[in-house]
């Protein structure tokens, strides 16, 4: 019996430590893309195609704000 709780505590850490790694590979590659559309973007400005290629709405196709009259 303690053998096998053994195991079982040794199996739950390494689970344990494969989350974390997986969710640290996660930001790491979420990181990189944010700096690539910051790339891009300092590339080829923010009413680009690539810009709106890689998920951007372009600079010139935002609506302003409009006021409201009471």
């Amino acid at each position: 019996m303690l053998a096998m709780q053994q195991k079982e505590t040794e199996l739950q850490v390494m689970v344990k430590a494969a989350a974390d790694a997986a969710r640290q590979a996660e930001w790491e590659f979420h990181n990189s893309i944010l700096g690539m559309k910051e790339a891009v973007r300092a590339q080829f400005g923010p009413d680009s195609n690539a810009a709106q290629a890689i998920g951007y709405k372009k600079k010139s196709e935002r609506k302003r704000p409009r006021r409201r009259s009471a």
